[in-house]
């Protein structure tokens, strides 16, 4: 089986196929080298998906030695050249041997020799040394990854026997016994996950059972970096499937390993308080459903899918086109099973979704924050939601609210929905007139940008008229500005200083 190049492929390999003419003919008494596009770049090709990901396998020279040789070559023939970095081994981020990545006419390329590699019972690190083909084709995680492009021959190569069966089918299975495979490395347990929801395949039934395994689960949770657990975690939420893979991460029941809960003994909140992990799947449904991103005719949506173009006016649409606002609506439904649970964090008392994100899955401070600030705004987006269906919210109640939620408003506004539908079971009816009551009314009174106001007078300026230092009190009169300015959209610079010299300077006196 074969594959079609585009034309910057063709001629990489051509040039690829020169060099190692020009190295062999330096010593002929040494073998000619082999070199093979190896993984992903060959799976995605044959499933007709172009692919910008070049790794080229080596049989017997280092990936760093080789780049080199490419330089040499192109330089000596006109071509542009490039540096080369070398990464050096990193066992603790999965980069196991040297590897070199240049780039080559345009596009970059990494270059790593084929190896094998051994476990012992103690790490997921193992030890790699030069392999063959087939050593390199059998150490992969998956069969479908472990397909080779031989740029001599330019045929696909199937060391493993089942890679390409496998890719027909829609299968995800380890080339190895996948017991041993995953106590060797059980973050392959998450890759398998990763890749079965990317492209939605099925997982084989013998994966599927060594995964479901209670040893498997307690090496994940041993062996393996959260920083790792987090990598993969973020990779499948950013995937096209992210509902998939948390349904499958649930099903494998491995939700409180890839979310590690705080210890027992840091909690304030009653052990009852975490609420059902599969409130994860079907908040995850619904946020998906809110973007119009998921559809999945196999399952009932509920209240969720009739409403979406109701709920997504243009106010709405960056937040239903935005891929960090979709990846942030994502990890706060996986987190909601937490939003009520309380922990004690040093000496501090915060939300115990902050500390899963902080330290479970490693992911930034400003992921946990996002998280925390969706779970909570979801009460009070409702509330005010239910004024503006029932006529009685003000423009100055609704401004303040855009004001406490922030620039991702009209995200916390879906994934209010989201909870509001779920949890509060909303009528349909009901749901999409108050939410879309409350898009109409931030459109109507123009407060889609209230986060961003500026004081129309300083606190420095306010503080001159008022006869005062500068100093903690001016936050109060800055917030009764702001009031002012909500209440009086065109209200001018000199008008509002009338207002702190008439009236703020009498509340400053009481």
């Amino acid at each position: 089986m074969t594959v079609t190049l585009t034309e910057q492929e063709r001629q990489i390999c051509n040039l690829l196929e020169d060099v190692v003419k020009h190295i062999h003919e330096q010593d002929v008494s040494k073998p000619r080298l082999v070199l093979r596009i190896a993984g992903g770049w060959v799976r995605d090709k044959l499933l007709g998906r172009e692919s910008h990901d070049i790794d080229i396998a080596i049989d017997h020279m280092s990936g760093y030695d080789l780049a080199r040789h490419v330089n040499t070559y192109l330089e000596a023939h006109d071509y542009p050249v490039h540096s080369i970095a070398k990464i050096n081994q990193n066992p603790e981020r999965s980069k196991h041997l040297e590897t070199a990545t240049t780039t080559v006419l345009g596009l970059a390329v990494d270059f790593v020799n084929l190896r094998s590699e051994t476990y012992n019972s103690d790490s997921r690190i193992p030890q790699m040394e030069f392999g063959t083909p087939t050593d390199d084709a059998l150490r992969r995680d998956i069969t479908i990854n472990a397909l080779f492009y031989n740029i001599h021959t330019r045929m696909v190569e199937d060391f493993t026997g089942k890679g390409l069966s496998d890719l027909r089918a829609g299968i995800v299975r380890t080339p190895l016994d996948p017991f041993t495979t995953f106590t060797d490395d059980p973050l392959r347990v998450l890759r398998v996950l990763r890749f079965a929801s990317r492209f939605a395949f099925a997982i084989d039934p013998i994966t599927a059972d060594a995964i479901r395994r209670s040893e498997i689960r307690h090496d994940l949770d041993a062996k393996i970096s959260r920083e790792r657990v987090g990598v993969e975690l973020d990779k499948m939420a950013a995937g096209p499937h992210p509902l998939l893979a948390i349904q499958m991460v649930l099903g494998y029941g491995l939700y409180s390993t890839v979310f590690r809960a705080p210890p027992v003994t840091q909690w304030i909140s009653h052990l009852d308080a975490m609420e059902s992990e599969a409130l994860a799947v079907e908040l995850t449904r619904n946020v998906l459903e809110l973007l119009d991103s998921e559809a999945d005719a196999g399952h009932d949506h509920g209240v969720v899918k009739p409403i979406v173009s109701l709920l997504l006016p243009s106010a709405l649409g960056a937040a239903a086109t935005d891929q960090q606002a979709r990846r942030a609506l994502v990890l706060a439904a996986c987190l909601f099973p937490y939003h009520a649970v309380s922990v004690r964090d040093k000496k501090r008392t915060v939300p115990a979704a902050l500390v899963v994100v902080r330290d479970s899955i490693k992911l930034s401070m400003h992921d946990a924050t996002t998280t925390v600030a969706l779970h909570e705004s979801t009460t009070k987006i409702a509330a005010v939601a239910q004024q503006c269906l029932d006529s009685t919210i003000d423009r100055v109640t609704l401004g303040q609210q855009i004001r406490d939620t922030g620039a991702q408003w009209a995200t916390s506004v879906l994934f209010a929905a989201a909870v509001d539908m779920l949890v509060n079971k909303v009528s349909l009816d009901h749901a999409s007139c108050k939410y879309r009551a409350y898009v109409a009314k931030v459109i109507e009174y123009g407060l889609a940008e209230a986060y961003s106001y500026k004081h129309i007078v300083d606190g420095k300026s306010a503080a001159r008229i008022l006869g005062i230092k500068p100093g903690p009190a001016i936050k109060k009169v800055l917030d009764m500005v702001m009031v002012w300015q909500l209440h009086n959209p065109d209200g001018s610079q000199q008008e509002c200083e009338a207002f702190i010299a008439d009236v703020i300077s009498k509340e400053i006196e009481k």
